[in-house]
């Protein structure tokens, strides 16, 4: 099914599932503002740039690696789940400890596992340690320790086809998201600047008061010519930006054209850049390929909008290795 979806986007525009574009029209409609259907043949223009965003999301999907089987078995015997982990311990309580998984399994019975994306951040620090250098020890080698902190999990599939149709789905949100977000900034800029107008006018007429005055000193009048001078310029500065800023906005059709911006060039607003490192199992990256105790780890690092980049993979986890329910905290118990 995935692959047949990902036939039809890949420059098989004619193709396309309308369900698949009405779909996704109408995610963008909903996280945007729903008075954008009053905009006239709101759907034709939204068309192609959903089309685009759909080719180029379904391509991110596909390049993100995995899944991988997680469990306490995995973390002793994959140097992947190990190097991502400090500890089985903590794999059981991430996974133990999620909603969404323990709602997946008690709504799908009959699934013996789950997959979803692990997403999590990744540091490099430099470090000094032991290492052989020929066949001497040395304790006081440079290194470079990589680490793995702060994992969550995201939505959660029956299978990896179904999990990353899902995926294209997020994307589809993510873009949406970040459309609103630019025009919240648009906005928001728009008032800052009507208040430094506002500001501007109230020193630009204060220096004119004063240059109309015959009491001042010849160098302060001088001083005061070139201020309002400045003033002036700025205050144009401004008045030209703030035309072109409420332009933008003053409109539905304005705040449609700003959606389909982001539409029509996804891969600025949204990235995946498979990546691997080489680290032995106390975390050492090691740059030398021949390096016997390092094993290869594959992530795929995801840049959505400005946010933070992480590092996510997908992964399978069996209900089988599930935990017990996360207990009851004190402060819980209260009459």
């Amino acid at each position: 099914m995935l692959a047949a979806f990902r036939d039809k986007l890949l420059g098989h525009y004619e193709r396309l599932d309308e369900k698949d574009i009405e779909r996704a029209i109408d995610i963008i409609i909903t996280e945007t503002d729903p008075r954008l259907r009053m905009v006239r043949a709101y759907k034709r223009k939204l068309r192609k740039p959903v089309i685009r965003s759909l080719a180029y999301i379904n391509n991110l999907v596909t390049r993100i690696p995995g899944p991988f089987e997680i469990n306490r078995r995995a973390y002793g015997t994959d140097p992947q789940i190990n190097a991502l982990f400090g500890s089985a311990d903590d794999i059981e309580t991430l996974f133990s400890h999620s909603k969404p998984v323990r709602e997946f399994f008690r709504d799908s019975p009959g699934s013996d596992r789950v997959y979803l994306p692990l997403a999590m951040w990744r540091t490099e620090k430099k470090v000094f340690g032991a290492a052989l250098r020929g066949d001497v020890l040395r304790k006081d080698v440079a290194q470079t320790a990589v680490n793995f902190s702060g994992h969550w999990l995201g939505i959660c599939g029956a299978s990896e086809t179904e999990l990353r149709q899902m995926l294209i789905w997020r994307g589809i949100h993510n873009l949406a998201i970040t459309a609103l977000e630019n025009i919240t900034g648009l906005q928001t800029r728009t008032d800052a600047l009507k208040k430094q107008r506002t500001l501007l006018k109230m020193k630009l007429r204060g220096l004119q008061s004063q240059h109309l005055g015959l009491d001042a000193p010849e160098e302060t009048q001088d001083d005061n010519a070139v201020d309002l001078q400045t003033l002036k310029q700025r205050l144009e500065e401004t008045e030209h930006e703030l035309a072109s800023a409420s332009t933008t906005l003053e409109t539905l059709d304005g705040y449609l054209r700003q959606v389909c911006k982001v539409f029509s060039h996804p891969s600025r607003y949204l990235r995946v850049k498979p990546n691997a490192v080489r680290v032995n199992r106390m975390g050492i990256r090691s740059d030398n390929g021949n390096s016997r105790d390092a094993a290869r780890i594959i992530t795929a690092t995801i840049t959505i909008g400005n946010k933070p980049q992480f590092e996510t993979i997908l992964v399978a986890f069996p209900r089988a290795a599930m935990g017990e329910p996360p207990g009851m905290k004190i402060w819980e118990i209260r009459s």
